[in-house]
Formats: C-alpha cells, structure tokens, sequence
C-alpha cells in the first residue's frame, strides 16, 4: 500500500495456528490491519458485534462450532466476508450461500487473490478507514 491510501481492519477468525499466520501475514503484507487471528467462538462473536471492522476472514469449522453466528453479525453489519471452507455452497446456510468462499486447501496465490477481492469490495462499498498520516520518526 502506498501512504494515503485505505488501510483496513480484518478480522481473521482461524483455529488453526499456521493457517492463522500465514493469512495475518498475508493481509499484513498487503497493508492491513488484523484482528485476531481468533480460534475460538465466543470471543469471534464478540469481536464481530463490537469492535470496528471492515471485513472478514472466516474459517467455518473452529473450536466451539461453527462460526455462522459470527458470519451473520458481520453481515448485518454491512461488512464483507470470505469463508475459508471445504463445503460445498449447497450445504452452507442459505444466508451464506453466494458470499465469497476459499477451499481449503488453497495456496498463497489463491489466497492472495481472494483477499485482494474482499479488499476491493470493500473499499467499493465505502467501508474504507483513512490511513492516518505519519508524523515523522
């Protein structure tokens, strides 16, 4: 990212340690902020009613369940989301059905070009956060 360009806040809900570093990395690398990674539920849910985001990354399957309820406050909120997944979109609730989805496994390449996807979509839909300008070292 160049200076005065959008930087966002993402949250990543992953249960999976290495999973969760490599998106963080890859989110970081594009120039964004992470929330997370979160491995559990109710602090998932928590995060996604509270804390100011502008999109999401969501595993389905993570300790504690199934993270639908937290796919759904996102989506009531307005905020974009990509489901990491190996289900097929027929078996996703029908309130998920259509969002954007990365099977797992997938590879940095596919990784990288679904997040800038999710990126592009929501600075579209004007979630953006303006990066705030250094002050000098």
């Amino acid at each position: 990212m160049t200076a005065g360009l959008t930087r966002l806040r993402v949250l990543v809900v992953e249960d999976e340690p290495l999973i969760g570093m490599v998106i963080e990395e890859a989110v970081e690398g594009l120039g964004h902020d992470v929330e997370g990674p979160v491995a559990e539920l109710d602090l998932a849910l928590d995060l996604a009613t509270r804390v100011p985001l502008d999109c999401a990354i969501l595993d389905i399957n993570i300790r504690g369940g199934q993270s639908y309820p937290v796919s759904f406050a996102l989506l009531d909120r307005g905020l974009p989301i990509l489901l990491l997944t190996g289900y097929e979109e027929h078996t996703l609730p029908k309130r998920l059905r259509g969002q954007r989805r990365l099977p797992k496994p997938f590879t940095g390449e596919q990784l990288d070009e679904e997040l800038r996807r999710l990126f592009a979509r929501v600075i579209d839909c004007g979630h953006e956060v303006p990066v705030e300008q250094d002050q000098g070292d």
